[in-house]
């Protein structure tokens, strides 16, 4: 499924029309958040899996009770029109050959398909929920993954829609997040050298980053070396000193670090991946190690301004509970920490999100 930037309706913002089709991350956010009625599955739920990240099924690892009486692992591919499954070229696709179910808002297809099940690549089946039939409109939809189906609010929702308190709490925990990636960098150098670290935190940013295009690993370290290169011609032959350099010369413009990988023939989205997971860190510790205050506050100017990456999947739920789309990449990786630290280990309730803040 391609990111998508769509969020609940916040407060003061004009609902859906009644006809219209939700997004696919609220439908995501229905099923991961289980405000999808038991009534309306073919199966007793079991476990409603995580969210999907990069190519493939958009919820991962769901479990369900087959009438057998045995527990099914797979997952779950989310569509506004069940014809888009065919459209996007899943059915013949072997990453959405394990689907356990296609969940839909409204089954478009013709008659003798409409209210099937989708045939899965090797001959499998999954069946088709369109949740038109089981909400009144994307109106009801959105308000139940904010308030709960019997308007029970999960303690996330007692943060206003945008509140600055919100974000500010959020771009705290980025701070954080980006903290424990220097500190990792730093021991990285310490046992195995800054060029080393510096090829490992490339190599890591690079994989996550790969989106849909299938990339061996021979063809990821030919990138690498291109990046590598890049820096070195731009800002000298000492990797490290050039990798330093090319954040003081960004003067807290983000784009102008990342145009070393732009020109090694990165795109925008994953030229700034790299940038936050692998240089920032990296050049961070540096500055920690050697003590040198210009060239953290260098490294500080470039976080506060760093543009926020394209929407995560793991993330879409808390976003949408909290009522808040990042502009920013602290703000993203807030989310992400507070999903690793709390969302993954049943901290509902307790995390400090479910605490409101004042502004």
């Amino acid at each position: 499924m391609a990111p998508h930037t769509a969020a609940l309706p916040a407060a003061g913002r004009a609902a859906p029309p009644p006809d219209a089709l939700p997004g696919e991350p609220e439908m995501t956010a229905a099923w991961l958040l289980g405000r999808i009625p038991a009534a309306a599955l073919p199966w007793p739920l079991l476990r409603a899996g995580r969210a999907g990240r990069g190519a493939g099924p958009d919820v991962r690892e769901a479990v369900a009770l087959l009438p057998s009486g045995v527990p099914a692992v797979g997952d779950v591919e989310v569509h506004r029109l069940a014809s888009d499954f065919a459209r996007h070229g899943h059915a013949g696709d072997a990453r959405y050959a394990h689907l356990l179910l296609h969940l839909v808002w409204r089954d478009d297809r013709p008659d003798g398909e409409r209210g099937g099940p989708v045939r899965l690549a090797g001959g499998g089946l999954a069946p088709t929920v369109a949740l038109a039939g089981v909400f009144r409109d994307a109106t009801a939809l959105a308000a139940a993954v904010a308030r709960g189906p019997a308007g029970a609010g999960e303690p996330c929702t007692a943060m206003p829609a945008g509140a600055d308190g919100t974000r500010a709490l959020l771009r705290l925990e980025g701070h954080r997040r980006l903290a424990e990636r220097a500190w990792r960098a730093q021991h990285l150098a310490s046992e195995a050298g800054w060029e080393a670290a510096w090829r490992t935190l490339l190599d890591r940013a690079l994989a996550a980053s790969a989106g849909r295009r299938p990339e061996p690993p021979g063809t990821r370290v030919a990138l690498a070396d291109r990046v590598t290169e890049a820096f070195a011609r731009a800002h000298g032959t000492d990797l490290v000193r050039a990798l330093a350099e090319a954040v003081r010369a960004s003067a807290g413009v983000p784009t102008r670090l990342v145009a070393p990988t732009r020109a090694a023939g990165l795109g925008a989205g994953r030229a700034h991946e790299a940038g936050w997971n692998a240089v920032l860190p990296l050049v961070s510790a540096l500055a920690a190690a050697y003590g040198d205050r210009a060239l953290a506050a260098a490294v500080h100017a470039l976080v506060e301004a760093w543009p926020a990456p394209a929407p995560y999947g793991r993330t879409r739920a808390l976003a949408a509970l909290a009522g808040v789309t990042p502009r920013d990449a602290l703000t993203a990786h807030g989310l992400l920490r507070m999903q690793e630290l709390w969302c993954t280990r049943g901290g509902c309730g307790l995390c400090p999100l479910s605490v409101a803040p004042t502004s």
